[in-house]
């Protein structure tokens, strides 16, 4: 990865459309964490996409490419949320399609739901910590650094969020028996 980084930053456009496409599905499992709109979340990566091939050659360190590149993601929903949290009517087939995505199968439908179920019972920050830790296997100060949080604070709300997922699956376990 770092030698097609090194390719992208010199202007090679077939080296930074390979880097973005290897990081297409961790890109949008960070932009579903915070927009719900299909829509949304490949506009948010496309913006973002644009943004990195016009500031790559402003990347000082290699290695933190990844880092670099989710902020700019993090960034650029967050303005999608802002844009886009006016009220507005919502269609029987936006309800059908709520959550489901790409990823809906029969096998997984379950998990799914319990997984986005307990995700919206998390503050936004706190689910993305989550998913960033667990899902995409970055470290307590990797997420500082995304997030722009100091890496005890990451730590904390990251076990503090764990902690809430077990109530919440407690909470459900009693109630279904």
């Amino acid at each position: 990865m770092e030698e097609l980084i090194k390719k992208a930053k010199d202007g090679d456009k077939e080296a930074f459309t390979t880097l973005m496409l290897s990081l297409e599905k961790e890109l949008y499992k960070i932009a579903k964490a915070r927009l719900k709109n299909d829509d949304d979340i490949y506009d948010a990566i496309q913006e973002t996409i644009i943004e990195a091939f016009k500031s790559i050659k402003k990347l000082k360190k290699i290695e933190a490419f990844k880092t670099w590149i989710i902020r700019i993601l993090i960034n650029k929903t967050n303005d999608t949320f802002r844009r886009s949290n006016k009220k507005k009517e919502v269609s029987f087939e936006d309800i059908n399609d709520i959550e489901m995505g790409s990823f809906y199968n029969n096998e997984n439908v379950d998990e799914l739901l319990d997984f986005n179920f307990v995700r919206k019972q998390l503050k936004y920050e706190d689910g993305l910590i989550i998913i960033l830790y667990y899902m995409e296997g970055f470290s307590d100060k990797e997420i500082g650094k995304i997030l722009k949080l100091k890496e005890n604070t990451v730590k904390t709300k990251r076990i503090r969020a764990k902690q809430k997922i077990k109530v919440i699956l407690d909470m459900g376990e009693k109630n279904n028996g």
